[in-house]
C-alpha cells in the first residue's frame, strides 16, 4: 500500500494527500513549486493547503511577503487523528442519543405503514411462518378451498405451531364447507355470497391476503389502521355467522 493509500485511510482526499506528500518531498516551499510537483490546478492547490492547515497538518510563514509551506510534525499528524477519534465518540454519543426516537417514530401509527408479496409456496409458508408467533388473536376469513390442498403437509404444521404457541384463533367459512378447519380455530359460517375469494389473516398490525393457485401469492400489509378496519369487519360477520 502506497503512502498515499494510507493517507486516505486516515480521512485524507486524493487532493489532500498530493498536496501533504509533495510538501514531505520539498520542505518548506511556496505554492508555486506544489503546483509543478502535483500538476494540480492552483485553485485546487490552494483550496487544499488551506484544508490541510485547519487540519493542523500544514504551517506557512511569511518571506518577503510570499506564503512558504510545510509539513508539520508527525506529532500534529497523530492529534489529526486523536481529533477524528473523538469527533467519531461524539458522533456515537449523539447516535445513541436519537435512535431510541428515531426507533419510536418508526413505531408510531403514522410512521408503520409497510407492504410486502410473497410469491410460491416457500414464500408463502415464510409470512404463514410468521403469524404462528403473532401475540393478538389471529382472526381468518376462509374460503374453505386452496390452503390444504396447495400448502400439503404444512398446512397441518401450521395449525400445529398455532397449537403449540398457544395462539387464538377464530375464522369464517363458507356454509357448505362446515367442519373444514382445524385447532386452534373456532368457526363460524356464512352464506357463500358473503365469502371473500381469497384467504385473509389478521393478526397484530398486520393483513396478510392469500391468493391460492398452482403458485400462490401473499400480499401483506402492515398498518395498525388497516388491521383494525379489517378486524371491526371480522367482527361485525362473526356476530351474523351461524355457529
Amino acid at each position: 500500500m502506497t503512502m498515499k493509500e494510507e493517507l486516505r485511510k486516515l480521512g485524507l482526499t486524493e487532493n489532500e494527500a498530493s498536496v501533504y506528500l509533495a510538501l514531505l518531498e520539498l520542505g518548506s516551499t511556496n505554492a508555486g513549486e506544489i503546483i509543478k510537483k502535483t500538476k494540480l490546478h492552483r485553485n485546487i492547490v490552494y483550496d487544499n493547503l488551506n484544508k490541510l492547515i485547519e487540519k493542523g497538518l500544514v504551517s506557512f510563514v511569511l518571506i518577503r511577503n510570499i506564503k512558504h509551506f510545510e509539513a508539520t510534525s508527525s506529532s500534529e499528524l497523530k492529534d489529526y487523528i486523536e481529533k477524528q477519534k473523538q469527533e467519531i465518540l461524539e458522533k456515537e454519543k449523539i447516535a445513541n442519543q436519537i435512535i431510541p426516537e428515531i426507533n419510536k417514530a418508526r413505531e408510531s401509527p403514522e410512521m408503520k405503514q409497510e407492504a410486502a408479496i410473497f410469491k410460491g409456496i416457500r414464500g408463502v409458508k415464510t409470512i404463514l411462518d410468521e403469524s404462528t408467533k403473532t401475540k393478538t388473536e389471529l382472526l381468518v376469513f376462509g374460503t374453505g378451498w386452496g390452503a390444504k390442498e396447495t400448502l400439503k403437509e404444512y398446512y397441518e404444521q401450521w395449525h400445529l405451531e398455532l397449537r403449540q404457541n398457544k395462539v387464538k384463533a377464530r375464522i369464517l367459512l363458507p356454509i357448505d364447507k362446515k367442519g373444514s378447519y382445524m385447532r386452534p380455530f373456532t368457526a363460524k359460517y356464512l352464506p357463500a355470497s358473503n365469502i371473500m375469494p381469497s384467504t385473509i389473516a389478521v393478526y397484530g398490525n398486520n393483513v396478510l391476503n392469500v391468493i391460492w393457485d398452482k403458485e400462490p401469492i401473499a400480499i401483506l400489509i402492515i398498518s395498525e389502521k388497516a388491521a383494525e378496519s379489517y378486524r371491526s369487519y371480522f367482527n361485525l360477520l362473526w356476530k351474523i355467522a351461524k355457529k
